[in-house]
């Protein structure tokens, strides 16, 4: 999670965004953020969130296993 992590502040600061912007283009929390960039543990779906909005990382290449969430959560956004 700490590449991950990073990966998220390098891309934020690059795109020229605050926490606060990236929170609110996202639909998360500043909270959520902050504890994404410092490399905590966040579910599923804030990595897919994250991941759309900054793009290239993915969260296959975190590492983490459990991914079946992400895509179910895919086909039934797509069905709405």
């Amino acid at each position: 999670m700490k590449d991950f992590g990073r990966w998220v502040r390098e891309q934020r600061l690059e795109k020229g965004l605050t926490q606060p912007q990236l929170a609110e283009t996202t639909g998360l929390s500043v909270k959520t953020i902050f504890r994404a960039e410092r490399g905590d543990a966040v579910s599923a779906y804030t990595r897919e969130q994250l991941t759309a909005c900054l793009g290239g990382f993915g969260p296959e290449n975190t590492g983490q296993t459990g991914q079946t969430g992400h895509f179910v959560l895919s086909i039934y956004r797509a069905v709405l």
